[in-house]
């Protein structure tokens, strides 16, 4: 998902893009989620011991947590950011998950965006910025089309004010 974030920043970024992951659910839906998925393996394992099946409780346990460690997996993933910002002559790309871990800077008049089509065929196309044998890839988690729409909308920006 391609956010814009205010395009006249007061720190006097003249553009600036939040890049994200969508994600169909909160942490606090997937822990209900984990609760009902939980409850219902418990049970039904409970259902088992009072038949004389005293080995389904502990894949019960086993299963909840699996589906505990996916969830949490999937969605500490959605986490990450990419925030493309447009200051003066320099294009600031900064990713991490809930704080900058990496930051990378670019000469806004050198610096060139290109799609590079799939390796193979059904994989997704790749959006690279480079400049002076540098080149770094942004947007891993969007797709296609968002991809092209804003590899589109950051040529127009570096464009601008030239």
């Amino acid at each position: 998902m391609v956010t814009e974030i205010n395009a006249a920043a007061e720190d006097g970024a003249t553009g600036c893009w939040e890049l994200r992951p969508t994600r169909s659910m909160t942490w606090a839906q997937a822990k209900q989620f984990i609760l009902v998925v939980t409850v219902i393996s418990f049970a039904i394992g409970g259902f088992f011991l009072a038949y004389g099946y005293p080995f389904v409780i502990p894949f019960s346990g086993l299963e909840a947590a699996a589906v505990a460690a996916a969830f949490y997996l999937v969605l500490r993933d959605g986490e990450k950011r990419e925030v493309l910002r447009l200051d003066g002559d320099d294009l600031i790309v900064e990713s991490g998950m809930r704080q900058v871990e990496r930051r990378d800077s670019f000469n806004r008049y050198w610096v060139r965006v290109e799609i590079s089509g799939p390796p193979y065929r059904y994989h997704p196309t790749r959006l690279f910025l480079s400049a002076h044998g540098r080149r770094l890839e942004v947007g891993r988690f969007l797709t296609d089309s968002e991809r092209e729409s804003f590899s589109r909308i950051l040529v127009n920006a570096l464009k601008k004010n030239r």
